[in-house]
């Protein structure tokens, strides 16, 4: 009985450490964002100025991972206990100095994910429209995507302002990107109104006529768009 257990042992260990990965893994993942599920505070990395392109990429051949964080790239092995966790081994990075401490600060949170032995992954959709999130055990999900994100500055310009010029509103179309205020500066750099809900439609029957700033902080940083009122 005590070989018969130990050979159950043996199989279940080889089974657990032999697990195939989803074969979608295998592909170059962008970084999107990265949250804690205990406070649920988000860190998408299109806000990062300068913009940044952190990826990771899955080689099935050699079960190895390689990518690019701010300024410093990195490398190392998987393994997948499980088939649906990842599990980060020999990590090794280069040594550059970021020239921005936004930079620096995002590349340490990173490298620290990496370094802490990865987790258990998701991956949805499919084609160029797939994600992937991994779980660590300490409660942080990083969500990444199979295709770039636009620039920030894209996102940005894609805001439309009509009508302009302008006499009683403007509207506002900001797409998919979130609105947190909107502030109408004069020509003298006075702000004049600040708009903390109601985005789509800014009134303006009670400014004179001229030209002002609608300066707009949104999930991609801050845009200034020039509206004149007639």
């Amino acid at each position: 009985m005590k070989h018969i257990i130990t050979l159950i042992s043996i199989l279940y260990s080889i089974n657990c450490f032999s697990q195939t990965p989803n074969p979608d893994l295998f592909q170059t993942w962008y970084l999107y964002d990265y949250y804690s599920t205990d406070d649920n505070i988000h860190h998408p990395v299109s806000v990062i100025t300068p913009s940044i392109s952190p990826n990771l990429t899955f080689t099935e051949a050699s079960l190895s991972f390689s990518g690019q964080g701010a300024c410093n790239s990195f490398n190392g092995n998987f393994t997948s206990p499980f088939d649906d966790v990842v599990q980060f081994n020999n990590f090794s990075a280069t040594l550059l100095l970021c020239g921005y401490s936004s930079h620096t600060s995002f590349e340490g949170a990173y490298f620290s994910f990496l370094q802490s032995g990865g987790g258990q992954y998701f991956i949805s959709g499919e084609g160029d429209n797939m994600s992937l999130v991994i779980s660590t055990p300490i409660f942080m999900n990083y969500v990444f995507g199979n295709s770039q994100l636009h620039s920030p500055n894209f996102e940005l310009e894609q805001i439309a302002i009509y009508p302009n010029p302008a006499k009683e509103f403007v509207h506002v179309n900001a797409g998919q990107l979130a609105i947190s205020k909107i502030q109408i500066i004069n020509s003298l750099g006075q702000n004049i109104k600040t708009i903390n809900d109601d985005f789509e439609t800014i009134a303006t029957a009670d400014l004179t006529t001229g030209i002002y700033i609608l300066k707009m902080d949104t999930s991609f940083g801050t845009i200034n768009k020039k509206i004149i009122k007639e």
